[in-house]
């Protein structure tokens, strides 16, 4: 319940929005779809923030790329017609990994960008896909909104962009890449994962994301050793290439361990399902 609530705001513009979050004397948080914070994290809110009506809800495919308003739910993703082709694999697949409808449903491009948990599986496909973030700050000393875009953040230290900031869209590139896949393992379909892989093939290079390398959602990382491997198979993959990858990706990831698994589980789980979605991106059998 939301016990010390006292203002419920649901501003129409972006500057408006943004000077309620920056309100000076009382703690705010965003809502959107409230999958995160009607569960945790609202105990001691004084005021929130409803952005639905911001108009940041759009989902368009057009001029070799695909942008998403932050507040489209992971329902429309993984509906649209013009996400259903290999390119987009990838991204599809994160907006179902959920198996809850309900969280389909209400769950939004956004807030699984902004929230800092490492279990979110859009971030890696985001990544892999090229993805850039549409942001807008409000400059106090300026007193205006200033827009940016940034890329993905897969570096320690890269989220700082974020801190402040309203995501208003995220641009995807189309044009440039072939094909893209996302495994993932929970310990039931409708949990958090454990760990999750993504690649895609984007020109000449195949790039490999995972998540689950530390404790927020700053670890994320790309796997370079591993991208510079798989990019070199495009041509001609050697017969014994699935032990190749699995040794790779077992020496990139971390062993990163929690009260749901272990560390050596989760790297075990990770370059399993690794080769696995590279298995899928070469159009290969997934298990052999």
């Amino acid at each position: 319940m939301y016990l010390s609530l006292e203002h419920y705001e649901r501003p129409s513009t972006v500057e408006e929005c943004l000077r309620l979050l920056h309100h000076p004397d009382e703690e705010a948080a965003i809502l959107a779809g409230g999958t995160e914070l009607n569960v945790r994290g609202h105990e001691a809110l004084e005021r929130v923030v409803d952005i639905q009506g911001l108009g940041i809800d759009r989902l368009r495919v057009d001029r070799g790329e695909v942008r998403i308003g932050a507040g489209t739910t992971l329902a429309r993703i993984a509906e649209h017609r013009g996400l259903a082709e290999p390119p987009m694999a990838a991204l599809r697949e994160a907006a179902l990994a959920f198996a809850n409808v309900a969280i389909q449903n209400r769950s939004t491009m956004g807030g699984r960008i902004m929230i800092d948990r490492p279990d979110q599986d859009l971030p890696p496909a985001l990544a892999v896909l090229g993805a850039r973030l549409r942001l807008a700050h409000f400059d106090r000393a300026e007193e205006r909104v200033r827009e940016v875009e940034i890329d993905y953040p897969t570096r320690d230290g890269a989220r700082a962009a974020l801190e402040g900031a309203l995501l208003l869209e995220v641009i995807i590139p189309v044009d440039g890449t072939d094909a893209s896949a996302l495994r993932r393992m929970g310990r039931s379909a409708v949990d958090a994962p454990l760990a999750t892989v993504a690649v895609a093939i984007r020109g000449d290079r195949v790039r490999v994301a995972a998540n689950m390398q530390g404790s927020t959602a700053d670890s994320l990382r790309l796997l370079e050793k591993t991208e510079a491997l798989a990019s070199a198979w495009l041509s001609r993959r050697p017969e014994g290439w699935r032990d190749e990858a699995r040794a790779s990706l077992a020496a990139e990831l971390e062993a990163y361990g929690d009260d749901w698994a272990s560390g050596e589980y989760r790297r075990d789980l990770g370059t399993t399902l690794g080769v696995r979605a590279l298995a899928v991106l070469f159009g290969e059998e997934e298990l052999s």
